[in-house]
């Protein structure tokens, strides 16, 4: 399917052409014309046009507009070929303050012919249009006061930014409001496009004046001023570089032209040696400002900051860059690397901190920042807080500041600060506290003393500050705990005013023990010597200790308990002192003396084992025997006694003695363990066979004695005879 455009002339040899043929070609190329300035730009200005305030002779603000180019929205060219002053009489209807100023197109019949070679259509009778522009001055507030529109696909659209997207979806506007493919209008159709230039400072008045416009007026006529840009989709750099940069340069003193141009043009060392070819480094040089309002995308390289006078990391400088890294982590994931190479003589570093506009900036175009540095990252991974003027060389390094010394700070989800890390309020250390930095919480001392409700620690753990309840304290004002309690146990210490336990040592219903241990040849969980103390057994208060001996008085205990140089002391309602039978464990009845127990009662000592044994009242009277019935026999000498009894025929053996018969009436009893001296000997006859029999003692030693028996005979001649018999002794001597 065919869709025409356009119409042009086709010319023959022997064609008779009239003026009608000439209009066609005219059109043809003015149509053309006019579809090219629209189909790759949008219309507005084009070059030059600018308003430049300035003052006449008598010094009077004036404005005027330079020469200059600019296309309007039906593709009509608009050139204003020397600079032009505005008309303050144009002005005259205009309120103070800023007035748009606007430019448009216009045409007009020229070049009449003599008369009586006029024609009958009376248009014939000029031979030229001329082209010229119409200054307008005014709001212009409605588009139909701007435009005639343009009628694009059979529709006139008033506005001409709505024809472009009319077709697609959502309708979407082009602001730049250029249409090459609409119906342009006949010549004889009274359309108008203002273009606008800008806008100039004018006080109303009999006459009015245009007045000095501040930097806020030239702002606001930049903004207003509509420029023509380009449409397309793509730019190519012919020669491999495109340069994106303002059109005017600053003139420098004693510098020519050429040597400006020469400055502004690329340098040997923008240019490398790739693929055999001279290219630039960079393709794309923005040499200005740049803004991005949209998102940025790099794919697959890099961005580097380099200095303002090359290449650094190709001249052997540290390379400053960020870049995706090619390949995944090793977490599968996907690193953003901020590329710090290492320089020197110092580190590389990224630095963050506060930046102050500089009041009266040398160039007000280059404006510059006074800089505080805060945190640091050093090329190594260092980094560090407040440390901007010091390497870094631990992995995290704080500077503390303020008159606390402040280091760390956690806020709360309302952002209140609940707790801090600060180095006082004591003697410089590491202090942790809660919003107030004077106070203190947790205090490590630079000794390595630790405080707790102190800043001033005198020990290596010093806890203060506790509070002290009145009554009994128990379970409250805890210097320390550890456990859960209940059946999980529990241990605290605790000190109050009343009745407050050192230490109390908790569990539901597992007996709560201490234990001491002494590793040796063993380990922690299996040690060579461990002993504990504690309660008994399960719901019982009673006290227990197990594991080896215990020594009071003495670090060498040989017994289970060994007491030295002290005294032993039992008192109250049960007072006594207890022990066991050898090879018999706790019997609390004994029936045959498998636990004895001495005990005082009434002012007097006594020995028990189920019932009083022995006492000893504060007299020394000794008893014993059953209900105690018996005194002990008393002497002033420390005297040993051994007693027994001698059968009629011996020999008898007794507790140390033993008897030989060495005769008929005669006995030798002697000693094991002979007296220091002579004892004393007693004896008495046992069932004599006559009454009449009489025993008598000789040769008594420490070692022994002889006793002889004899019955009385009248008829012998020495008036008795040997007789053998029984009889009792008494031996009493000084104790070996």
């Amino acid at each position: 399917m065919d869709t025409l455009f356009a119409e042009r002339p086709h010319f023959f040899e022997g064609q008779y052409l009239g003026a009608a043929d000439l209009a066609v070609l005219l059109d043809y190329l003015r149509e053309q014309a006019a579809r090219l300035r629209l189909a790759g730009r949008s219309w507005g200005v084009v070059s030059g046009l600018e308003l430049v305030q300035g003052t006449d002779p008598g010094g009077a603000i004036q404005y005027t507009i330079a020469p200059g180019i600019a296309i309007d929205g039906h593709g009509r060219l608009l050139a204003l070929l020397q600079p032009t002053r505005l008309d303050a009489g144009l002005f005259a209807l205009q309120p103070s303050g800023l007035v748009n100023v606007w430019l448009r197109h216009s045409e007009a019949s020229a070049g009449g012919v003599r008369p009586g070679f006029e024609v009958c259509d009376s248009s014939d009778a000029y031979a030229r249009v001329s082209e010229s522009v119409v200054i307008e001055v005014g709001l212009r507030q409605t588009v139909a006061q701007r435009e005639s529109g343009v009628e694009l696909g059979g529709s006139l659209y008033t506005d001409a930014r709505d024809a472009p997207g009319t077709l697609l979806p959502g309708r979407p506007l082009a602001l730049d409001g250029s249409v090459g493919a609409q119906l342009f209008p006949n010549d004889d159709e009274p359309t108008h496009w203002l273009v606008p230039l800008g806008r100039v400072a004018w006080t109303q008045g009999a006459p009015g004046a245009f007045a000095a416009a501040d930097a806020t007026a030239q702002k606001l006529s930049l903004i207003f001023r509509r420029q023509a840009g380009l449409i397309a989709e793509s730019l190519i750099a012919a020669g491999g570089l495109l340069r994106l940069r303002a059109r005017w340069t600053e003139r420098e003193a004693g510098k020519t032209g050429d040597q400006l141009a020469a400055a502004a043009a690329p340098r040997e060392r923008d240019l490398q040696s790739c693929h055999q070819r001279i290219e630039p480094t960079e393709a794309i040089w923005l040499e200005e400002h740049t803004r991005l309002t949209g998102d940025l995308r790099l794919h697959g390289r890099r961005v580097e900051w380099q200095a303002e006078g090359g290449t650094d990391y190709a001249a052997g400088e540290p390379v400053l860059g960020l870049r995706r890294a090619a390949a995944a982590n090793a977490l599968g994931g996907q690193d953003l690397q901020l590329l710090l190479g290492s320089g020197a003589p110092g580190p590389s570093r990224l630095v963050v901190g506060g930046a102050v506009l500089q009041p009266a900036p040398a160039d007000p175009c280059r404006p510059e920042f006074d800089f505080t540095a805060g945190v640091v990252v050093q090329h190594d991974a260092k980094l560090g807080v407040g440390t901007a003027d010091s390497p870094l060389v631990h992995p995290l390094t704080v500077r503390v500041t303020g008159a606390q010394q402040q280091a760390l700070a956690l806020q709360s989800a309302a952002g209140v600060v609940t707790w801090q890390i600060n180095t006082l309020p004591g003697a410089p250390g590491f202090n942790l506290t809660q919003a107030d930095a004077t106070q203190s919480n947790l205090f490590v001392a630079p000794t390595g003393q630790v405080g707790i409700g102190t800043s001033t620690p005198q020990a290596k753990l010093d806890v203060r500050g506790v509070p002290a309840p009145q009554g009994n304290p128990l379970g409250a004002g805890k210097w320390l705990q550890a456990g859960d309690g209940g059946d999980a146990g529990r241990v605290w210490l605790q000190y109050g005013p009343q009745l407050a336990p050192l230490m109390v040592m908790s569990d539901f219903d597992d007996p709560p023990r201490l234990q001491f241990q002494q590793t040796g040849n063993g380990t922690e969980e299996a040690p060579q010597f461990s002993s504990w103390i504690g309660l008994a057994g399960q719901n019982s208060p009673d006290l227990a200790l197990f594991g080896g001996r215990v020594g009071i008085g003495t670090l060498a205990p040989q017994r289970s308990l060994h007491v030295e140089g002290v005294e032993v002391h039992s008192g109250g309602a049960g007072a006594g002192f207890s022990f066991a039978n050898r090879g018999s464990g706790f019997v609390n009845l004994p029936p045959a003396g498998e636990r004895w127990v001495l005990y005082a009662t009434g002012g007097v000592a006594r020995l028990w084992s189920g019932d009083d044994k022995l006492s000893l009242d504060t007299s020394g009277n000794l008893r014993f025997g059953p209900t105690l019935r018996y005194h002990a026999v008393g002497s002033p000498d420390n005297v040993r006694m051994l007693c027994g009894r001698v059968n009629a025929l011996g020999p008898t053996v007794g507790t140390d003695w033993f008897v030989t018969h060495v005769g008929t009436g005669v006995y030798l009893v002697s000693f094991v363990v002979p007296f220091t001296a002579v004892p004393v000997i007693t004896t008495t006859l046992v069932d004599p066979l006559a009454e009449d029999n009489v025993i008598c003692v000789r040769a008594v030693s420490a070692n022994s004695f002889t006793c002889v028996v004899r019955d009385i005979d009248s008829g012998a001649p020495d008036g008795s005879t040997p007789q053998d018999s029984g009889f009792n002794f008494v031996a009493i001597g000084p104790r070996p």
